[in-house]
C-alpha cells in the first residue's frame, strides 16, 4: 500500500511539474517591444544623414527648423541646431551649443573627419551661411540663379561646450546640397558625425 501510494504521489507531483513548466503565459500586445517609428541616438563615431524640408511665403521669411544631431530628427525641442534664414541653408546653434567650422585640406566627407581634427577649431560662429568675401558661410549663394551650393570640404561643427576640449557632445556637420521646387520649397540635405 505504501508503494502504491509513493506511487500514486510521484506521478502527481510529475505531472504538476510538468504542467507549471510547460504552461505559456499569454503576451498581451502592450508587453511587446515597440521599436516602430523610434530614433536610436548617434553613437560616437557614426555618421547619418539628415535632411530638413521646409516652405516659405516669401523669399525673405523662412521659419527656423529645429534640428536634434544627436538623435537625427526635426525637433522643437532637445535639438542643438536651427536650420533658418536663406532657404533654411543657415545653420545656427541654439541656447547651450556653440558653433564653429573647420576648413579640411584633405577631407572631402565628413566620415573622414576626426576629433584630432577639430581640437583647434574655436566654437564663437554665431551663424554658417552664405559665404561671402567677408562674411565664412558653408555655402555659395548664386543671387542671380537663386541656387545654393555647399562650400567643398567646410564643415560645421557643433559642441555643447564653449571649446572644443570643454564640449561632452560634438558634432561635425557637411552640408550636402540645399535644393528648392515650386516657389518656396526647400530641402537640406546634410551627414553628421558625432565626435563625442
Amino acid at each position: 500500500m505504501k508503494m502504491k501510494f509513493l506511487k500514486l504521489t510521484f506521478a502527481v507531483a510529475t505531472l504538476a511539474i510538468l504542467g507549471t513548466a510547460c504552461k505559456k503565459d499569454a503576451v498581451q500586445p502592450d508587453n511587446k517591444l515597440a521599436l516602430q517609428n523610434t530614433t536610436a541616438a548617434l553613437a560616437v563615431g557614426d555618421t547619418e544623414a539628415g535632411v530638413v524640408n521646409n516652405s516659405s511665403t516669401s523669399p525673405t521669411s523662412w521659419t527656423a527648423v529645429g534640428y536634434d544631431l544627436l538623435n537625427n530628427v526635426v525637433a522643437s525641442s532637445g535639438n542643438q541646431v536651427n536650420f533658418d534664414s536663406n532657404f533654411n541653408g543657415n545653420i545656427t546653434p541654439v541656447t547651450g551649443f556653440y558653433l564653429g567650422y573647420y576648413d579640411s585640406p584633405s577631407v572631402t566627407n565628413v566620415t573622414g573627419i576626426t576629433l584630432t581634427d577639430v581640437s583647434s577649431v574655436t566654437l564663437d560662429v554665431s551663424t554658417l551661411g552664405s559665404n561671402t568675401t567677408t562674411v565664412v558661410g558653408w555655402y555659395n549663394y548664386d543671387r542671380v540663379n537663386r541656387t545654393i551650393t555647399p562650400v567643398a570640404q567646410r564643415y560645421a561643427v557643433v559642441g555643447n561646450g564653449s571649446t572644443i576640449a570643454g564640449s561632452t557632445r560634438l558634432y561635425v556637420v557637411q552640408l550636402d546640397g540645399v535644393t528648392t521646387s515650386g516657389t518656396y520649397n526647400t530641402t537640406v540635405n546634410f551627414h553628421t558625425k558625432r565626435l563625442k
